[in-house]
């Protein structure tokens, strides 16, 4: 069993799991009062927050003192960055070169980390290397690292939602087929493209479940949380509300669908031997009524909900949530 827990604190929900193989030792989920990830915290909030994962853990009953947390895909730079073929020192420059024009801080105050996913056997002068980047400012990575001291326990490591989306679902993934993963959270949506040992592409789309409850709310006139009874009943269907709830919901939903083929469409013409095959949906979008069979014919391809505890055993009351918990679930496995 993993001498660790894995936390994912969101901007609606924070949950934590333990595992030990298909077993789920210990498993907690509460609302994130605030409405918003710990950047966008106030120094009291944060305070407050302490005093909710101090009482998560506690009533989970988890007993190990270390912890895998996640960092939002929103308060990072992300990416699968290809480059010529060049040697460890070159590529160290042009990843230093890459990170300068699309991460808005001096880099004495960020904190970054690539690992080379793919290099050519043979060289002929097109070859690229694939180069997996992350970059979050120091501020935010010290603020999650001393936010879990208070609360007593030893950050293993904090991660970017990428990885443990990949690690979830590495069962069902496959390296010469790869599938699109869509964490459809609340504040913004994770687009993965990736195998079972590798990760191909990633795209962060901040929109999520939380602007369609507002559209909902705006056009409805309905109060946030009435809005969100709505989201999660009428779905997106043409046969509910006369179609209105589809009417709302279709630009941005459309407008996430656009980003999900662009990824596709991006590694199927670089890969055309090896087409993504198969779209894993997950997060709390993956419960909106009428969305997997739309997503299924805009994007054209096979589209099921990604549950990691699908064939875990775990406390009833729980296994219907495993769409939400796939990112902590990443984070618990070793």
């Amino acid at each position: 069993m993993p001498a660790y827990f894995g936390l994912d604190i969101g901007s609606t929900s924070i949950k934590l799991i333990q595992t030990d193989g298909d077993k789920v030792k210990s498993i907690g989920i509460e609302p994130n009062q605030f409405g918003k990830n710990i950047s966008g915290m106030t120094n009291s909030e944060k305070i407050s927050l302490t005093d909710t994962l101090k009482n998560m853990i506690k009533d989970s009953g988890v007993r190990e003192r270390k912890v895998v947390a996640s960092i939002p895909e929103s308060s990072v730079f992300s990416r699968v960055l290809k480059f010529p073929v060049m040697s460890s020192p070159e590529l160290a420059t042009a990843i230093r070169w890459e990170l300068d024009q699309a991460v808005p801080f001096p880099p004495s105050e960020v904190e970054t980390s690539w690992s080379v996913l793919e290099k050519p056997d043979k060289f002929d002068g097109s070859e690229k290397i694939s180069v997996y980047v992350v970059a979050v400012p120091s501020n935010i990575s010290e603020t999650y690292v001393q936010i879990l001291e208070l609360i007593g326990v030893e950050p293993v490591r904090l991660e970017n939602e990428v990885p443990s989306l990949s690690r979830a679902f590495a069962e069902n993934l496959n390296d010469t087929s790869p599938t699109a993963i869509i964490d459809w959270g609340a504040s913004g949506t994770n687009i993965v493209v990736a195998g079972k040992t590798k990760l191909f592409g990633n795209f962060y789309v901040p929109v999520g479940g939380s602007t369609m409850t507002k559209l909902v709310a705006d056009a409805f006139g309905l109060p946030l949380d009435q809005a969100e009874n709505y989201k999660r009943t009428y779905g997106f269907s043409k046969d509910q509300l006369d179609g209105k709830m589809m009417v709302v919901l279709k630009p941005i939903i459309d407008n996430i669908i656009g980003e999900i083929k662009k990824l596709i469409i991006s590694y199927n013409d670089e890969h055309s031997g090896n087409l993504v095959s198969k779209l894993i949906i997950t997060g709390g979008g993956a419960y909106l009524p009428g969305l997997i069979p739309y997503l299924s014919e805009a994007a054209g391809i096979e589209v099921v909900v990604g549950d990691p505890f699908s064939q875990m055993s775990l406390d009833a009351k729980y296994k219907n949530l495993g769409p939400v918990f796939a990112i902590a679930s990443g984070l618990a496995m070793q």
